[in-house]
């Protein structure tokens, strides 16, 4: 899968222009792509990077990818990872915890392109949900969020670049994921939560029989 992700990672990377200000995902995914941009960069290409998470920002610096802030510039393109994908092109994001900072940036992209393997992409979603909470009273919103029907677990040993706390959520099934996304973020003390809906435009999915496209309908 490892060789499927870096083919689709450097696919991505096709998007990328000169002048471009290019909004930088969390993930061992997007790493490959923060590489390939950094070669361009050493080529001769001139772009500027937001990095969504300190991880991020260390892999751009090592790579030579000029940094700048989310606040003085609009962002061109982004490219980033996802945990899963379901056929409307909505995705759970967050098993690296940068979830708040990459809903961030994503909202601010002109293009924001999905690099996955294809065993992320699924009918119906399955993988932890994500949900960043303030460390005040964190308990009570795991309360809460068990009346909603989940199954919150607290990241043992993780604390968000914001100062924050995950609680990676089971359940049965999201009927709808812009519903739940709602829902969820009306929760006093949520701060954030990994579903994304209506943010991906392209999907970039390595498959073994080579890189296939899916495009956003909206």
């Amino acid at each position: 899968m490892e060789e499927l992700k870096k083919a689709a990672a450097h696919h991505a990377t096709s998007y990328v222009k000169d002048g471009m200000i290019v909004g930088l995902g969390t993930g061992s995914t997007t790493k490959y792509a923060i590489e390939k941009i950094g070669e361009m960069v050493k080529d001769g290409l001139h772009i500027k990077g937001i990095a969504t998470s300190r991880e991020t920002e260390k892999l751009a610096n090592e790579a030579g990818i000029p940094l700048v802030p989310l606040n003085e510039h609009d962002i061109d393109v982004t490219i980033d990872g996802a945990d899963q994908v379901d056929g409307k092109l909505n995705l759970i994001k967050g098993g690296g915890g940068a979830l708040l900072r990459e809903k961030m940036v994503a909202s601010c992209s002109m293009k924001e392109i999905i690099v996955v393997d294809e065993s992320k992409i699924v009918s119906s979603f399955s993988f932890p949900l994500p949900v960043e909470v303030v460390k005040f009273g964190w308990e009570s919103v795991a309360k809460k969020l068990r009346a909603f029907g989940f199954t919150p677990k607290l990241r043992e040993g993780f604390i968000t670049d914001n100062g924050n706390y995950i609680l990676d959520c089971k359940y049965t099934s999201i009927e709808n994921a812009e519903e739940m996304e709602t829902m969820l973020n009306s929760i006093p003390g949520v701060v954030e939560n990994g579903l994304f809906v209506k943010l991906a435009d392209v999907v970039v999915v390595g498959t073994k029989g080579g890189i296939k496209i899916i495009k956003s309908n909206l």
